[in-house]
């Protein structure tokens, strides 16, 4: 399912079910949980900067803006992201599978 907004299309979970072959007993598998993140990484931060964190701190990554995030599943990278703005809610684009 994908839902479109000004702004361009937006893939939601549970999209298109035609994009690929399903292989026998998908449906077993489809419920199963996983869990999806998103990451940048950090150069340098250190235990004792994290000890040394408050609300409202800001951390500089270094992550120039526009450059591509790592996606992984269970801890495995699958692929490529970019941020955007959709609205007031922050998503993920994916801009490359691994």
């Amino acid at each position: 399912m994908t839902e479109t907004t000004e702004s361009g299309t937006a893939l939601m979970i549970g999209s298109n079910p035609t994009a690929h072959p399903k292989p026998k007993n998908w449906s077993a598998f489809q419920l199963l949980p996983c869990r999806l993140s998103l990451e940048i990484p950090i150069p340098g931060f250190t235990v004792s900067a994290m000890l040394r964190l408050t609300p409202n701190d800001i951390i500089d990554t270094h992550w120039l803006q526009g450059s591509d995030v790592p996606l992984r599943v269970n801890g495995k990278l699958i692929g490529w992201t970019e941020f955007e703005v959709i609205d007031d809610h922050l998503a993920a684009r994916l801009t490359q599978i691994a």
